[in-house]
């Protein structure tokens, strides 16, 4: 355990010792605090109006301002593999598309886009607080919250309120919860097998209130899992560690302290530019089959042991949230998150088994060595929020701001792996085996303010403002040209939200919403490279959109309508002249959402959602012509069922996928459907659970990037074992 870790949960305990003489009772406090500040009870109560609305697994709420999916805890626990993350629990939503390309839930294989807008361009966050790399604004999805910690998730099809605090609303966000701490006192063990010999073990235990900790709730979740992976070689095992705590403090404060901790080892590539990771060429696919990764030959670039990668992460926090009285609400989050990647790589793992190593791949001095590199990604970041809320009666006022540092280390030493010597002839610059050694840091305020005005009783008007400020500083000895990369540059921007609800009867909403938004450069924009600094400037939006919700009875549905314009967006221009990003492009993404839900009787309610979307790079550079960006389906599908009778629960899905342009700009990739379906028998002492995924066994084509294929994994069926005291 590192040693931040340590502090924290020390922290936390001595934070828990006051209460022992305080009230023995949960306290009422008021929980919803702006848009990432909501709690995950406050949002389900908002979205589950009825029946229909609380069994269907993707929903809208009659109160939204923007277009939004809830997926709850219970469609979390009967739909979604057990060995899963957050982006297969979000897969059910409409706009959102995923891909996976090795089976068994270890290792970051998986990717989610949003509307067409990729991993790093719209927030992820975790009970509120957004995060993600240091370098840029992309997520790790396995190596931080296992399916297991996840108690919903709400996905925002747009930019949010002002209170949205992240680097990336750019494109919307996924806003994930944690599990409640429950009020009685529980355990439970799961056990699930499944296919590529994976295997999962999640103990939770529940406390319930403890009267000697004045009402003190805790709960502790111990997540195992392993697999072989479907790809060859491909294996990989992962522990979390989980710890929440809620502490009543009199009966108008709330301290709720959180900390989880999670290790990750698994064999893969670090090489191809895949959307899914690591591909196989066309070669390999014909003589070895689609399976085909690694193997266990010492002396072969596909040798397991030379494609390895080491991760551990934790992710903790204490919010103190409360009741001033007079109509004012006071929440503030204190919180820290750090990751680690060690990862071990051959320089290519294009050749065949057993060929004399390629060029690209041999040591620079030649011979039949294996050239590879190590490589660490290392990051800690600190920040807090405060959020202040005022009740004027026709009226809430919002205000309050974050603060965040972060540091990071990154670099790339090339070495021989067969004699693990190092290799010069691969440095970027004389006398360093080393391709860049980037040590950099970042400080960020964001202060925002609005109001959410009540001119009429069924009429939100809710307009907000948000200033942005932030430096990134690299001091990079090495950098990719060989040259040394040092400097700063500072970004800031105001940015404006006008949203409006209107409740036109008890069961039908319409609303509206124009915001715009902000992504922040990644830290290679700071640096020279091939002799020429990208005048790269901040990616920005203009998001319109407008909607409908009807929710009473048997039925449930939401649709909407966006158009978000793109600017300065950044073209990866790293194999040019140029060696480098600029802000060649402008966008223009568009479409049209929809989900419902109907309860038919006897259990049974079906649901189907859908999106027909449009995401095109309006001017992609000199000579370029408009074309849609890469890894941007043009539509997504779903639908289903869902039935529940005494002891049983059954759960039947189908999900489209539509076509898009693969990661080369070049290869059109066909539509694909996936079908899910699980049942379970709950006997009350113990419940078992039968799912299967991609039951077609259908191996799509996810992505190409000029030299790698990427494949959907096959077939998974797992059997999961439940005994609850």
């Amino acid at each position: 355990m590192k040693l931040s870790h340590l502090l924290f949960v020390s922290a936390a305990m001595v934070a828990l010792t006051p209460a022992a003489g305080l009230a023995a009772t949960a306290p009422q406090v008021v929980t919803t605090v702006g848009a990432e500040g909501a709690d995950v009870q406050a949002v389900v109560v908002t979205a589950e109006r009825d029946y229909t609305a609380a069994t269907a697994p993707s929903k809208g709420a009659l109160d939204e301002t923007q277009p939004q999916s809830l997926i709850t805890h219970k469609y979390i626990d009967q739909a979604t593999p057990e060995a899963g993350d957050y982006t297969t629990v979000v897969l059910i939503a409409p706009s959102v598309a995923g891909v996976s390309q090795n089976g068994g839930g270890v290792g970051d294989t998986n990717t989610v886009t949003l509307r067409g807008f990729q991993d790093g361009q719209f927030n992820v966050t975790f009970d509120g607080i957004a995060f993600g790399d240091a370098n840029d604004t992309t997520h790790h999805p396995a190596a931080f919250f296992p399916s297991s910690t996840i108690g919903a998730a709400v996905v925002d099809r747009g930019p949010g309120a002002a209170g949205d605090l992240g680097q990336a609303n750019f494109g919307g966000a996924i806003h994930v919860f944690s599990q409640n701490v429950a009020n009685t006192a529980s355990a439970s063990q799961k056990i699930t097998y499944g296919s590529f010999n994976t295997q999962s073990y999640v103990t939770t235990l529940q406390s319930g209130p403890v009267a000697q900790l004045g009402g003190t709730k805790l709960m502790l979740s111990l997540d195992e899992r392993s697999s072989d992976g479907e790809l060859s070689y491909s294996s990989g095992l992962a522990f979390n560690q989980t710890l929440k705590a809620v502490v009543p403090i009199g009966d108008k404060f709330q301290l709720t302290a959180f900390t989880s901790f999670n290790y990750t080892r698994y064999y893969m590539s670090d090489v191809g530019g895949t959307a899914a990771g690591a591909g196989i060429t066309a070669t390999q696919l014909q003589k070895y089959g689609i399976n085909f990764a690694l193997n266990n030959i010492p002396t072969d670039e596909h040798y397991y042991k030379f494609n390895q990668v080491k991760k551990h992460t934790d992710f903790n926090y204490l919010d103190l949230k409360g009741d001033l009285g007079g109509g004012w609400t006071i929440e503030d989050q204190l919180y820290d998150y750090f990751y680690s990647n060690h990862t071990v790589s051959t320089q290519s793992n294009a050749d065949d088994v057993m060929a004399p190593p390629s060029t690209s791949s041999a040591p620079s001095f030649g011979g039949n060595d294996i050239g590879g590199y190590l490589k660490l990604n290392r990051y800690q970041t600190f920040g807090d929020i405060l959020r202040v809320n005022k009740d004027l009666g026709f009226g809430k006022l919002r205000v309050g701001a974050l603060a965040e540092s972060s540091w990071a280390m990154r670099s790339l030493y090339n070495v021989d792996l067969t004699t693990g010597a190092p290799d010069y002839g691969y440095g970027s610059a004389a006398g360093t085996n080393a391709s860049y050694i980037e040590p950099s840091r970042w400080f960020q305020t964001q202060v925002f303010a609005d109001f959410e005005w009540h001119p009429l009783a069924n009429l939100t008007i809710t307009p907000g403002i948000k200033q942005l400020d932030y430096k990134r500083t690299i001091d990079a000895p090495v950098e990719g040209s060989g040259q040394a990369a040092v400097g700063s540059r500072t970004y800031d921007k105001t940015l404006y939200f006008l949203t409006s609800n209107y409740r036109l009867t008890g069961n039908l909403s319409v609303y509206a919403q124009g915001a715009t938004s902000f992504l922040i450069p990644p830290v290679k924009t700071l640096a020279a490279a091939g002799g020429t600094t990208a005048a790269t400037q901040p990616q920005e939006t203009a998001t319109y959109q407008a909607g409908v919700v009807y929710s009473s009875g048997k039925f449930s549905f939401d649709a909407d309508i966006y158009r978000i314009n793109a600017t300065n967006v950044l073209v990866n221009q790293t194999h040019s002249s140029c060696q480098c990003y600029r802000n060649l492009g402008s966008g223009v993404y568009s479409g049209v959402e929809a989900q419902g839900a109907y309860t038919v009787g006897y259990g049974l309610t079906l649901f189907a959602n859908g999106s027909v979307n449009t995401a095109k790079n309006t001017n992609p550079g000199p000579g370029g012509t408009a074309s849609a960006f890469t890894n941007a389906p043009k539509g997504t599908a779903a639908g289903g069922a869902l039935f529940q009778q005494g002891p049983w629960t059954v759960t039947t899905s189908a999900k489209l996928v539509g076509a898009q342009l693969a990661s080369d700009g070049a290869t059109h990739i066909s539509a694909y459907t996936t079908i899910d379906a699980s049942a379970a028998y709950d006997f009350g002492r113990f419940k078992l659970k039968l799912s299967g995924f991609n039951l077609t066994d259908h191996r799509a084509l996810l992505d190409y990037d000029g030299t790698y294929y990427a494949y959907q994994v096959g077939r998974q069926i797992e059997l999961t074992l439940q005994a609850k005291f």
